[in-house]
This record gives structure tokens, C-alpha cells and sequence, in this order.
């Protein structure tokens, strides 16, 4: 054997063994490349390379399939835009574009519409590659289907217009039950006030004139008796003082009852009020004020008499007071009116929805103010309105 032999056996030898390395890289790669692809199946990935200087896009074969293109054959750019939504062509367009010119990744969710119609969102993270002179080379991308998650956000999306719309609706529900319940205790207020100045011109005009022709007549029947039966005209005397002071009360509940649709000077109102309540139900009643003459206008002082009037009847009626404060305090702004009083107290969990609350409330809030009842601080009740000084009443002809 001569050397030129064993050089070629050794020749032989090495290209063996390069074969045999080569072989094993090879399926490395394909075993490696296989596991890639089960991973990237799994996860609902797919990758492509689009080569910028050749206008070629490498798609693998389940992509190929799932967007209608040939198994095999070059594909283009414009082989590949048909298949996205047409909503979303331009603006895919626009963000690889930009991130060719800026060297720089993109992302971007888009729809793709299969040949049989149907269509599935997915989300592409591209990557610039360049070349040695810094030009961009090719872009490759990351494909994750999102349909799933898309479709979820839809039904999120429509379930919150439904709940926004069922809201609306309830709102609007509720909005027109609560203006019809105004209108209600409106119509109540209203007809109450009818039915009180209706009591007091009857008592007026009625049980009042009685009263002062039984005390007419009992003074004729005195001044008849005088002169020659002493005793008995003192007894027409009696009959005459208390007919006329029966009259005087007949008069003041009256004028309680009928007073108060214009109020030009609260603080004279309530102290008639107080003075009233005192003489006919044997009540003390006092009125304290910090300020003379009120910054209001009647219509709100009107309104403001007819709660002191409804707070000091409850308190008599209900609660058996026999003392009653009527404070008015300004501060911040607001006028205070306080009614305050000594009797049984207030049950906040049976009283607090009574007809004379609501209308007290309703009354504060028809001249922007508001109306609260809380028990006293040993006993008896504390109704408190509170109304800016500005405030003009939205129901002007409520009494």
C-alpha cells in the first residue's frame, strides 16, 4: 500500500465521519423542530418569515391550509392580505410598515377569514431583522389565535350594554315612580290645605257667629235680670264671658288654621303660633330667633310656618308635650328652624314614614331645603328644617 492510498483511505474516513455527524445534526434539528412545532400547535402558535428584498413569505403548511393558499408555490404580501378582514387591512398594513421603516417589533390583533367564512382574531408579534449594512433584511413573526379571548370580551362588552341598558330603564322607572309619588303627596298637601282653610272658615262663620249671638242674648237676658234678680243675671254674666271667650278661641283656632298661605314676617307668625298653642291647649310655647327682621321671602316663610304648625301639632297630639321651643338660627348660609319639644319622643321605626313627616319634608324640599326628626336629648322630639337663605319654593302655591 503506497502513501497516495493512505491518503485516500484517511480521505474516506473523515468524510465518513463528517456524513455520519451531518446525519445526527440533522435529526436534532428535525427532532428539535418537531417538538417546536408540537409546542407552538399546542399553544396555538404560528410562525412565518416574510423576506423584504424578495417579497416572499414563508407560511407553514397548517397556516396554508387554515387561510386557502396552495400547499405549495411562492407567496407574497399581496398573496396574504386578501385573507385578513377588510377592516383591519390597512391598519395590519400601517404597523408593519412602520415597524420596517423604524427598525423596531410590532404588534398588532387582527381577523382572518377562512375560506368557508368563518373568521379568527389573532395577535402577530413581529421582529426586523437587518442585514450587514443595517437594511431590513426579512420580518419575522409569532401568530397566537386570541379568538377565544376576543369573543369573551364581545360577550363582556354586550353583557355590560344589557346591564347598562337594564339600569337605564330601572332609573327611568324609578324616576317617574318618584314623580308621580310628588305628584301624589302634592295633591294630598294640597287638598289637605283645601280641607283646613274649608274647617276654619266653617268655624269662622259658623260654630263662631253661634257663639257670639249666645253671648248677645245672654247679655240681654242679664240686663233684663239685673235690676230685680241679682243672682241670676250673675249667672247670664258667667254664661256671656264664657260665651265669648269659647268666640275668641273659636277665632285663633280659626285664624291658625286659615293663616300661613302668605307669611310676610315668620318670626310674628310663629310667635301667634306659640301664643295660640298656649291659650288653647295649655301648652307653653316660646319662640327665640338671632336675627330681625328674616332674609327670607314669603313664599319660604310660608312654607317654613306650615312645618313649625305640623311639628307643634304632632308634638301636642301625639307626643302629649307640655313644653315647645321654636328656635330660628342662621349660619353658613342656612336658616335653621327647630322645633323641639318635651313629650313621649320619637319611635324612629314606626314613625318615620308618618303623613305629617312626609309632609314636612316634602314642604322643606318644595324650597330647597331638607328635613330631619331625631329624639331629644333626654326626651321629647327635635324636628329640624334647614333651608339656604337664597332659597326660592318650586310649588309656590302649596299651603
Amino acid at each position: 500500500m503506497n502513501w497516495i492510498t493512505v491518503i485516500w483511505l484517511m480521505n474516506a474516513g473523515a468524510f465518513l465521519m463528517l456524513a455520519a455527524f451531518a446525519v445526527r445534526l440533522a435529526r436534532v434539528w428535525e427532532t428539535r423542530e418537531k417538538r417546536f412545532n408540537l409546542a407552538a400547535k399546542s399553544a396555538n402558535l404560528e410562525m412565518w418569515e416574510w423576506d423584504l428584498e424578495r417579497d416572499e413569505i414563508c407560511v407553514p403548511l397548517t397556516g396554508r391550509a387554515q387561510l386557502g393558499l396552495p400547499a405549495f408555490g411562492r407567496i407574497t404580501f399581496q398573496h396574504l392580505m386578501p385573507r385578513w378582514h377588510p377592516e383591519d387591512r390597512e391598519r395590519v398594513r400601517q404597523a408593519m410598515n412602520e415597524a420596517i421603516q423604524n427598525v423596531k417589533d410590532c404588534h398588532v390583533e387582527f381577523r382572518v377569514v377562512a375560506p368557508n367564512g368563518s373568521v379568527r382574531w389573532v395577535h402577530a408579534h413581529g421582529h426586523v431583522h437587518l442585514d450587514d449594512r443595517g437594511k431590513a433584511q426579512r420580518l419575522t413573526a409569532i401568530s397566537l389565535d386570541i379568538t377565544d379571548r376576543k369573543e369573551a370580551e364581545i360577550r363582556a362588552r354586550e353583557q355590560r350594554a344589557e346591564l347598562q341598558r337594564v339600569t337605564q330603564q330601572r332609573t327611568a322607572f324609578m324616576e317617574r315612580e318618584i314623580a308621580e309619588r310628588a305628584l301624589v303627596e302634592r295633591e294630598v298637601i294640597e287638598s289637605c290645605a283645601r280641607e283646613q282653610r274649608r274647617i276654619a272658615y266653617d268655624l269662622h262663620d259658623g260654630i263662631g257667629q253661634q257663639l257670639v249671638t249666645i253671648a248677645i242674648s245672654a247679655k240681654l237676658l242679664e240686663e233684663q235680670l239685673g235690676p230685680c234678680q241679682p243672682d241670676e243675671a250673675d249667672q247670664a254674666s258667667a254664661i256671656v264671658k264664657l260665651a265669648n271667650e269659647a268666640a275668641r278661641q273659636v277665632r285663633l283656632t280659626a285664624r291658625s288654621a286659615e293663616g300661613g298661605d302668605t307669611v310676610d314676617d315668620l318670626e310674628t307668625a310663629l310667635e301667634c303660633l306659640a301664643v295660640n298653642t298656649s291659650h288653647s291647649c295649655d301648652v307653653k310655647s316660646v319662640v327665640t330667633s338671632d336675627a330681625e327682621p328674616l332674609p327670607i321671602s314669603p313664599p319660604v316663610a310660608a312654607q317654613l310656618y306650615r312645618i313649625a304648625q305640623e311639628a307643634v301639632r304632632n308634638a301636642i297630639e301625639h307626643g302629649a308635650a307640655r313644653h315647645v321651643l321654636i328656635q330660628l338660627t342662621f349660619g353658613n348660609g342656612d336658616m335653621v328652624l327647630t322645633v323641639q319639644d318635651d313629650g313621649a319622643g320619637f319611635n324612629t321605626k314606626t314613625n318615620g314614614h308618618g303623613m305629617g313627616l312626609r309632609i314636612m319634608r316634602y314642604r322643606a324640599q318644595c324650597i330647597g331645603g331638607s328635613c330631619e326628626v331625631r329624639p331629644g336629648p333626654n326626651k321629647g322630639t327635635i324636628i329640624s328644617c334647614r333651608v339656604p337663605l337664597q332659597a326660592e319654593p318650586s310649588l309656590s302655591t302649596i299651603s
